[in-house]
């Protein structure tokens, strides 16, 4: 059998729960960081969720999955005007930090289905 994953390649948006912004400075930050959030500030991804589509604003930033915080030197970048779209559990782990002088924004969305 093939190996294969296959998914809806027309999410949902969560109609139940707002977005989220998340500012992204010099000390590791995670998507349910409430402290760094405005827009939904809740401290988990609704239980419907299945997709994160977040976009990174004003400045790249550098990502970890490992648990480990990112620094300047390690992590993936994720590139000033681009979007993603994640797993729930790829989002619930991974940790932001800004890559240079200047503090950028995730904007991300819960999606179902």
């Amino acid at each position: 059998m093939p190996n294969s994953n296959v998914v809806n390649l027309y999410p949902v948006p969560n109609g139940t729960i707002g977005d989220r912004v998340l500012t992204v400075a010099d000390s590791a930050v995670t998507l349910l960081t409430t402290a760094s959030l405005s827009g939904n500030t809740a401290p988990s991804f609704d239980s419907l969720t299945r997709y994160i589509v977040l976009d990174i604003q004003d400045a790249d930033v550098r990502v970890t999955y490992d648990g480990g915080d990112p620094d300047t030197n390690t992590g993936h970048i994720l590139f000033a005007g681009r979007s993603y779209t994640w797993a729930v559990e790829t989002a619930r782990v991974a940790k932001f930090i800004r890559d240079g002088g200047t503090s950028a924004k995730i904007h991300a969305s819960e999606f179902t289905q």
